[in-house]
């Protein structure tokens, strides 16, 4: 990567960065601002990204802590690229910039409207681990009866946001979700592969939150994979089916560094390099940025996040090339971003070394046990959804606590019988790395795992009452005993855990067509954002109780700018 010798004051000059309104980002802006100097009476930033914003934008008040997760390769370059060092130039109608699903759903839809495409992605592929996604109204769910209220979704999403996100966007999405999920469906039977789309059935939630039935699912040919993350093997798929077009092409190592603007405020391109050098691609229709979130790239996530959201968790990211590119790209033309602090997928199932095992620890142990920290005590409803009891966990461990899971023999049995030798190997597996602990009694895996005996014990007797009473709902935490079971015995065990981080949601302003909005709402002519490098839909949290709408509103923005760019298509 070429290193900047562009200054912060000119950067901001010349992409006209003003306000806070812009820290959701999702792509690695590069370590460009950290090595230059200070000016004479101006002291360097600490952490690039923190000043990347302006001086008239204000960070809100928090404790810094290290980010203890991967550092991905960088793309974005903040310095001016000389003409003499570009050593191509090449045409085309719609750039897409990322090849995970968002990009993959565009690329195809402006292919199939008859636009010449070039996708374009930094890794040596495109990376998607996710096993499912969002969508109402599409024709399967028609056929199959399901009744989905729109508005009620919309309503969701918008209190899941504290009303924060743009109600533009998000109905935009319900709205366009059903005729991208027949759209993906056409797709699959433009391989003949054998890819279908169907009904993902939820449990009833006793919780609270509402069951909304727009969960969509796949059914994956024979002999494909046994993973439970089929988004990979999907994204395979739908790259097949873009082959089949004359008019589409993907390059791979091939990162986007940087975007052109013609005449006037229009993005007429982006600076790409690969081996040869930089190659300058000019998409007539517009560019759309698809390049994900910024996980991966500590320093961001330090200037951009809670410091809860990740300081005490592990990392789970196969797609090491969310580093933020798209997000300092787009500020760099001057566009907006949500504000700080920007919301994190963090799920509660985690050890220190990684995510769990699902097919080990779901669906029985970790959704029947309880949770305690060393005190041996309960401190939240642990059937909460994932994030919500993942925020409670970091809470404990902000406040100086360890947080086990606890389960028993019977609350594991059904995992260990299905999953055999490879499940019974998991768990070895986490003992072995001191994750794990399990004892024929309470007291002695309380010991081993460094916990309060007594109170474990009493926590667990309390619990245990409740069955036994015929009590509902646990008066303490309101965990519904109905779809839960009491510890019967048998082998104790006690599982050191903790939150993992599988993205950051927040990224680029857009509007209802996906195009990314300047600081002062107007859309930047162009430009189009979609999944983790957009915007506009979250706001303090990932609301992970909300069927699918990660790779829901990947999948439809993408679909959407590819619409807008070659049709001229309205989110009316």
């Amino acid at each position: 990567m070429t290193k900047s010798n562009l200054s912060r004051r000119d950067f901001l000059k010349g992409a006209g960065v003003t306000g806070m309104a812009g820290a959701l980002a999702l792509g690695g802006a590069s370590a460009a601002f950290a090595d230059e100097p200070a000016a004479a009476g101006e002291a360097a930033p600490e952490n690039p990204y923190s000043g990347v914003l302006g001086e008239d934008a204000s960070l809100l008040p928090m404790r810094k802590a290290d980010c203890p997760g991967p550092h991905g390769p960088v793309a974005f370059e903040g310095r001016t690229i000389a003409d003499d060092e570009v050593v191509a130039t090449e045409d085309t109608e719609v750039l897409i910039i990322g090849a995970g699903i968002g990009g993959i759903m565009a690329s195809l839809k402006a292919a199939e409207e008859g636009a010449q495409v070039l996708m374009i992605e930094k890794m040596t592929e495109g990376h998607s681990a996710w096993e499912s996604f969002g969508a109402t109204q599409a024709t399967f769910q028609k056929e199959q009866g399901i009744e989905i209220d729109d508005a009620q979704l919309i309503d969701e999403i918008l209190r899941a946001s504290d009303w924060r996100a743009d109600p533009e966007v998000i109905t935009s999405y319900v709205k366009h979700s059903g005729e991208v999920a027949d759209f993906w469906q056409a797709m699959f039977d433009k391989t003949g592969t054998g890819w279908q789309i169907y009904k993902f059935d939820q449990a009833p939630n006793f919780n609270g939150f509402p069951v909304i039935d727009s969960y969509v699912n796949f059914k994956m040919p024979e002999g494909i994979s046994k993973t439970w993350l089929f988004g990979l093997h999907v994204c395979e798929d739908l790259l097949k089916a873009g082959s089949m077009y004359p008019n589409w092409e993907v390059r791979y190592s091939t990162p986007a560094v940087q975007l052109v603007k013609g005449g006037g405020d229009r993005v007429t391109g982006a600076i790409a390099k690969t081996a040869e050098g930089y190659t300058r691609i000019n998409a007539s229709k517009g560019v759309l940025l698809a390049t994900g979130g910024y996980d991966a790239n500590p320093e961001m996530m330090q200037a951009w996040v809670r410091p809860e959201d990740y300081q005490y968790s592990s990392w789970w990211n196969p797609s090491w090339g969310t580093t933020g590119d798209g997000h300092m790209m787009g500020l760099a033309v001057g566009a907006e971003m949500d504000s700080l602090p920007q919301p994190v997928m963090n799920f509660s199932n985690a050890t220190p070394s990684t995510f769990v095992e699902k097919r080990v620890y779901f669906p029985g142990a970790m959704n029947w046990g309880i949770m305690v920290t060393e005190e041996g005590k309960r401190f939240t409803n642990e059937n909460n959804p994932r994030q919500y009891a993942g925020n409670a966990m970091n809470l404990q461990i902000r406040r100086g606590h360890t947080c086990f899971c606890i389960f028993d023999e019977a609350m594991i049995a059904s995992a260990l019988e299905k999953g055999g030798e490879a499940a019974a190997a998991q768990l070895d597996r986490d003992e072995a790395k001191g994750h794990l602990f399990r004892a024929g009694s309470i007291a002695e895996v309380a010991s081993k795992a460094g916990i309060d005996g007594a109170a474990l014990e009493a926590t667990i007797n309390e619990y245990n009452q409740l069955f036994a009473d015929n009590v509902e709902r646990d008066p303490e935490y309101y965990r519904y005993t109905g779809n839960n079971q009491p510890f019967t015995g048998g082998t104790y065990y006690a599982l050191l855990t903790c939150n993992v981080i599988l993205a950051t949601v927040g990224g680029l302003a857009i509007n209802g067509n996906a195009q990314v909005l300047d600081t002062a709402g107007a859309p930047i002519e162009g430009l189009y954002a979609t999944g983790n490098a957009s915007g506009s839909f979250y706001a303090g949290n990932y609301p992970r109780h909300i069927p699918g709408t990660s790779v829901g509103r990947a999948a439809t923005f993408g679909y959407v700018a590819a619409d807008h760019m070659v049709n001229g298509g309205s989110n009316a």
